[in-house]
């Protein structure tokens, strides 16, 4: 069962959320069904106690805390 969510954004969140539908070729909504996928990955593994990070080649450049 599909469900409608109204919500707003600031004028920043707006614009960012804007120029991430134009780099990924999708619309607004689009982008936050990816964002929410992603989310939802995250909290999973940080329950498993792994990690999140941002990787180049086979080293972790970034680790992204506070995803619980």
């Amino acid at each position: 069962m599909a469900s409608k969510l109204s919500v707003q954004f600031n004028d920043r969140q707006t614009k960012v959320l804007d120029e991430m539908a134009d780099v990924l070729g999708t619309s607004k909504a689009g982008v936050l069904k990816t964002a929410l996928a992603l989310l939802e990955v995250a909290i999973r593994e940080s329950r498993e106690g792994h990690s999140l990070g941002v990787v180049k080649g086979d080293r972790v450049i970034k680790e992204i805390v506070g995803i619980e």
